[in-house]
């Protein structure tokens, strides 16, 4: 199941085991507290392993009594251990957490990943609305590119608007700019899109605050290329932007972005991405090096002219 349907799945108890899979963080944090919630073990009997407790260590501490006479918790994070024969008839009087990469057999799993931008919104307004506050649709879908829709980023952002912002009643785009830090990832997508514009004194400004954040030349070509590919099929596929945000992994405010205000220069991205190919085979072949690729990259959409 998706993390967002978890707290719904957790009303009638806890299940004896679930396996938390995915990248962010801060949801698998979270949904480890909605479990240890719905299970009701006292901190007494919340047990917690990492990857040198054995396969035996963490049957024990499962078959274990509660010290209270109710549910124990069993926490294993990292799992990568071999509990096959447990799983297949797990403690009723237990409820086995386990944090991995991989999906794990016999267990419920807990998808968390980074969630997609309609369900992020929904999560933000909410999350505001506790402090009697209100966002805007567009604000909230630029607060989710500029952090990647980690929500753990998010949450951390949308503690500096409330406490920065403490008179607001609502926020707009116009607070998410003056305040909201952005990804590595969001910055390159903005110098990608001012290389496609042509703004090459906004490219050169970008580029330089990545380069000093210590953003390495394979890192920063390499996400070029990604973003400028992104913005190739925004532009190039007729798909709505729902569809197109979920095969190039983005938020569909993103896309709405590049279509309304890049529309027209469909032919220079075309070959913007094209020419990144061929820096890329030139890189890997040796005939360029990736730092001059990235400059000639932004020159050539910059400048209008050819590599």
């Amino acid at each position: 199941m998706k993390f967002a349907e978890l707290k719904n799945a957790l009303v009638p108890g806890a299940a004896p085991v679930y396996c938390l899979h995915g990248t962010d963080v801060y949801l698998i944090n979270k949904a480890i507290d909605l479990i240890k919630a719905a299970a009701g073990a006292d901190d007494l009997d919340i047990s917690r392993l990492d990857d040198t407790a054995s396969s035996q260590d963490i049957i024990t501490e499962c078959r274990t009594v509660s010290f209270m006479g109710g549910k124990r918790v069993v926490i294993v994070r990292p799992f990568i251990q071999d509990i096959g024969e447990y799983l297949k008839s797990p403690s009723c009087d237990t409820v086995l957490l386990l944090v991995s990469e991989k999906e794990v057999k016999n267990a419920v799993v807990v998808d968390c990943n980074p969630m997609s931008a309609d369900l992020l919104v929904r999560l933000i307004a909410n999350q505001l609305n506790l402090h009697g506050k209100k966002i805007t649709a567009q604000a909230a879908n630029l607060l989710c590119s500029y952090c990647a829709n980690c929500y753990s980023r998010i949450d951390g952002e949308l503690n500096k608007l409330v406490n920065f912002f403490v008179d607001s009643d609502s926020f707009d785009i116009g607070e998410i700019n003056q305040l909201v830090t952005k990804t590595q990832e969001y910055q390159v997508y903005e110098l990608s899109n001012a290389i496609c514009g042509g703004a090459v004194t906004r490219a050169e400004e970008i580029l330089r605050t990545l380069q000093n954040q210590g953003v390495e030349d394979y890192a920063l070509f390499g996400n070029l290329v990604s973003a400028l590919r992104r913005v190739f099929y925004s532009l190039s596929c007729k798909a709505l932007n729902g569809e197109i945000a979920a095969v190039l992994d983005c938020s569909p405010y993103a896309v709405n972005y590049v279509r309304r205000d890049y529309k027209h220069l469909t032919t220079k991205v075309a070959a913007l991405y094209s020419n990144a190919l061929d820096l890329e085979y030139e890189i890997k072949s040796g005939k360029v090096s990736v730092g001059n690729a990235v400059v000639l990259l932004l020159f050539e959409g910059c400048n209008h002219v050819s590599i």
